[in-house]
């Protein structure tokens, strides 16, 4: 046997120890007990169930706030609603709308 041969001996036990040592705070996480996943899973529906409640209040509110106004009010808030989805989805005004826009420039005074 060589000094190398000796050297590998020698450190194979310990190689072998640091090797269980590194599996073992491995193993703890892997394994969950059946009352925690049943615990995440019962969070993870309340907080579903929290998200549909705050969603259905939200679109009430939304509701209510677009029937107290005036049909006029009501009109332009639609035709905003409309401009900000489409600006929202990066689309550009049809072509014919520039076409048949009446609105006359305003020239500047010199």
């Amino acid at each position: 046997m060589g000094k190398n041969e000796t050297k590998i001996i020698k450190l194979f036990p310990a190689l072998v120890l640091l090797f269980l040592l590194l599996q073992i705070p491995c193993a703890g996480v892997q394994a969950q007990s059946r009352k925690v996943k049943q615990a995440e899973r019962r969070y993870k529906k309340l907080e579903e169930r929290e998200q549909r409640d705050y969603d259905k209040k939200r679109k009430e509110t939304l509701k209510h706030r677009y029937e107290i106004q005036t049909p006029g009010v009501q009109d332009r808030m639609k035709e905003t609603e409309k401009r900000s989805s489409r600006y929202g989805r990066n689309q550009k005004e049809p072509f014919y709308k520039d076409i048949f826009n009446c609105k006359k420039k305003k020239r500047k005074r010199r």
